[in-house]
C-alpha cells in the first residue's frame, strides 16, 4: 500500500482596521437633588425644588467645556408637563460643566415624579438627557382632577389640568369623616361625590365648602365612564349610594365633560350601599347661564331645577330624546335658546315627555352632563328615577 502525502501551502490573510476617534463631550446629564426630601409614606407639599446638575463625558467626569443651555420638565402620572416641545418649566445655563443651586418651581404635582432635563434646543444641542431621583407627592383628590386652573380661561369648561395623566383616587380630601359616594349609575359607567358624612362616615353626607374656590362648593364630583355596567375591582356591580374606596384610569376630555375612562374601581371589604349618603342636589340659579362655570363646579353632580316650564318638543327630542326646560318659566318654543337645561329621562322615567309641555314642574332633578365645545354649551341633566321627577 503506498501512503498519499498531501501539502498544504499556508494561506496568509491580512485586514485592514479602522481606528475611529474617541467618544469625548457631553453625554449625559447628571441631577443631584439637595431639597426638598421626602418619600411614599411622608409625601411632599413643597412645590420649589432645588438641585445641582453636572454634564458628564463619557468616563463619567465633569466636560468642564459644557456651556449649554438645558430645559426641564416634570413627569408625573405617565407623562411630561409641560409636554415635550413645548414651553420648559425653566430652562438652566451650564457653565464649564455645572450649574448650582438651581431652583425650580412645579406646578401641582401628584404622585411620584421626577424632573426631566434634556439639551435638544440649544444652538449646538448634545441631546444629553438626565432625571433627578424620585419626588413624592399625594394622590390626587377629585377635585384636582376637576377644578381649572382658572375658573375664568377660556377653556376653563373644556379642559381638566390632569387631561391626559394616568390618575388614581384613593381618598377624600376631607379626612377621615369624608367618602367617596356612587351619585349615579347608568349603562356605561357611574358618577361619585366626594363627601363631608358624620363620625365614621355617617349620613347626612353633604358638598363641603372648598377652600379652593374662596369657600364655595364645588369641583367635588367626578364621571366614571366604564363603557358597560360598572363593576368593581371583585367583579361586584357598583350601586347607587355605595361607598367605594377608589379609582383608577386615564383622565379625558369628551365635549368639554371630564371622564375618567378605562377605570377600575376599588371597594374593600364588604359592598356599604347607603342611598342616606347622597348629598342633596345644588339647586340651580338662573345666575349659572352667566357664570358658566357654576356649572362646571357641578359637573357631574345632582342639581335640581325649581319652578321650570316644559318647553315645546323639537328636533332635539327627537333626535336625542332631549327635551327642554326652562328655569325662567316662559316655556314655548325654545329651539335656540342656551338658557334653557335638557332633560334625558327616556329608559329611566315611565312619564312621556309630550304630555309634560307646556308644564310647570315644581321639582326636576338629574345628574348633570354638560357639553361644551368653545362657546357651544349644551346643559344636560340624567334623572336617575322617577322620584326625580316631581310633577306636581
Amino acid at each position: 500500500m503506498k501512503r498519499a502525502l498531501f501539502c498544504i501551502a499556508p494561506l496568509v490573510a491580512s485586514a485592514c482596521v479602522e481606528t475611529k476617534d474617541p467618544i469625548v463631550g457631553t453625554q449625559s446629564l447628571k441631577i443631584e437633588l439637595k431639597s426638598p426630601t421626602g418619600d411614599a409614606m411622608n409625601p411632599l407639599t413643597d412645590y420649589t425644588v432645588m438641585v445641582d446638575v453636572s454634564a458628564l463625558d463619557a468616563d463619567g467626569e465633569i466636560d468642564t467645556s459644557y456651556n449649554n443651555q438645558v430645559q426641564v420638565y416634570v413627569n408625573f402620572l405617565g407623562t411630561l408637563t409641560p409636554y415635550f416641545g413645548g414651553p420648559p418649566l425653566a430652562k438652566i445655563q451650564m457653565t464649564a460643566g455645572k450649574a448650582s443651586s438651581q431652583s425650580i418651581t412645579l406646578p401641582p404635582v401628584f404622585g411620584p415624579a421626577t424632573l426631566w432635563f434634556d439639551d435638544g434646543t440649544s444652538e449646538n444641542p448634545t441631546y444629553a438627557s438626565g432625571a433627578s431621583p424620585t419626588l413624592w407627592y399625594r394622590d390626587p383628590f377629585i377635585d384636582d382632577i376637576q377644578r381649572p386652573t382658572n375658573e375664568m380661561a377660556l377653556d376653563a369648561l373644556s379642559k381638566s389640568p390632569l387631561e391626559t395623566k394616568q390618575v388614581t383616587v384613593n381618598a377624600s380630601r376631607h379626612g377621615a369623616n369624608g367618602r367617596l359616594v356612587v351619585t349615579s349609575v347608568f349603562a356605561q359607567g357611574y358618577t361619585v361625590s366626594d363627601v363631608l358624612c358624620g363620625p365614621g362616615g355617617a349620613p347626612p353626607c353633604t358638598v363641603a365648602p372648598n377652600p379652593a374656590i374662596g369657600g364655595e362648593t364645588g369641583y367635588d364630583h367626578k364621571m366614571v365612564f366604564s363603557f358597560s355596567a360598572p363593576f368593581d375591582e371583585r367583579g361586584r356591580a357598583v350601586q347607587e349610594g355605595e361607598v367605594i374606596s377608589g379609582f383608577a384610569g386615564g383622565v379625558s376630555e369628551f365635549n368639554g365633560l371630564t371622564e375618567i375612562g378605562f377605570p377600575q374601581t376599588f371597594v374593600e371589604g364588604e359592598v356599604d350601599v347607603d342611598p342616606a349618603r347622597i348629598p342633596a342636589p345644588a339647586v340651580m340659579d338662573a345666575s349659572w347661564f352667566a357664570s358658566k362655570y357654576m356649572f362646571e363646579r357641578n359637573e357631574a353632580a345632582p342639581i335640581a331645577i325649581l319652578g321650570g316650564k316644559v318647553c315645546d318638543l323639537d328636533q332635539d327630542y327627537a333626535t336625542y330624546k332631549q327635551w327642554k326646560l326652562d328655569p325662567a318659566g316662559v316655556g314655548g318654543n325654545c329651539t335656540g335658546n342656551r338658557n334653557v337645561i335638557n332633560v334625558i329621562s327616556t329608559g329611566v322615567i315611565a312619564t312621556d315627555p309630550m304630555t309634560l309641555v307646556g308644564k310647570t314642574l315644581p321639582r326636576v332633578v338629574g345628574v348633570l352632563r354638560p357639553v361644551n365645545i368653545g362657546s357651544f354649551n349644551v346643559w344636560i341633566i340624567y334623572p336617575r328615577n322617577a322620584a326625580d321627577l316631581q310633577l306636581q
